[in-house]
């Protein structure tokens, strides 16, 4: 089996992120197991997980796109702003496809976004949905997004509708649609969150905790990164510089500036790296004796 790696599991409605860690954690028999990106309980979809020394690709993988379909009931409020907290406002309004489309081209682009209070955003250390939960007074800031691309996939029935969202990462869907009913002068609830990427994982190819196959279902480092330049590094003084950290300024591979690059020595990989003003930069250290 895989000593480090990457299993792309499909987390259901009900559980939290956590608890899918743990189910790959207990079918793999490994230790160092983390998710790359939390997906809250009443979503489901993508969950990548990795293993091993995989696990120190977690800042890098919080960064990349995301993808969701999901379903939003416009005139309802509920202080979750999903289909399983309180009811706090109901509106009557007949909202057609028109409607949505003429205040949808707004949110696209970069914004800023507050995220919901019943969320796992830390305060000091405690998650705002916890601290919300006991009665404690919560103000979260906004941050900066980015919606790449919204579609309206279909009109359910009255009020309700499917889109898919292209976004970048740290975007609450939850917010977005409400922000967006507030547009129209109204409130959303969004009762179904379908995460279908997260990076270059796909739900297409993402397996439930009981069909992971231990043999079939891993993931290497130089699968995932199949795209990427593998560089074996022979020079052994340079080899001890960079398994050391020591800072490099020579350009000594033949890659573009910015472009991601993996080095590697023998059967081990000592990092990803990228060039920026032709100095050598460290995205995630590897090496292991």
């Amino acid at each position: 089996m895989l000593k480090s790696g990457f299993v792309n599991v499909i987390k259901p409605t009900g559980v939290s992120s956590s608890y899918m860690v743990c189910g790959v954690k207990k079918n793999l028999g490994i230790k160092k197991v983390g998710h790359l990106g939390t997906l809250d309980p009443p979503a489901s979809g993508v969950l990548p997980i990795a293993f091993g020394k995989a696990t120190k690709f977690f800042d890098y993988f919080l960064k990349k796109d995301k993808v969701y379909v999901a379903v939003v009931k416009f005139g309802i409020l509920t202080d979750t702003l999903d289909s399983f907290g309180t009811i706090i406002q109901k509106d009557e309004i007949s909202l057609n496809k028109e409607d949505v489309l003429r205040v949808l081209s707004k949110f696209i682009g970069k914004i800023k976004q507050v995220p919901p209070l019943y969320s796992a955003v830390k305060i000091n250390g405690k998650r705002a949905c916890d601290l919300v939960r006991s009665g404690e007074d919560v103000e979260l800031k906004a941050r900066n997004i980015e919606i790449f691309d919204i579609k309206i996939l279909d009109e359910i029935k009255k009020n309700t509708f499917r889109f898919r969202i292209h976004c970048s990462a740290g975007t609450y869907i939850r917010t977005l649609f409400n922000d967006i009913a507030k547009m129209l002068g109204t409130v959303a609830i969004t009762p179904v969150i379908i995460r279908e990427k997260s990076g270059s994982f796909n739900i297409k190819t993402a397996k439930t905790l009981d069909e992971i196959d231990i043999n079939k279902n891993l993931i290497s480092i130089e699968e995932q990164f199949k795209t990427y330049k593998f560089i074996e590094v022979k020079d052994e003084i340079l080899i001890k510089k960079l398994i050391n950290g020591v800072k490099i300024s020579e350009k000594f591979f033949d890659v573009a500036e910015n472009e991601n690059f993996f080095l590697k020595h023998k059967e081990n990989i000592i990092g990803l790296y990228h060039y920026k003003e032709e100095k050598l930069e460290c995205d995630v250290f590897l090496y292991e004796n």
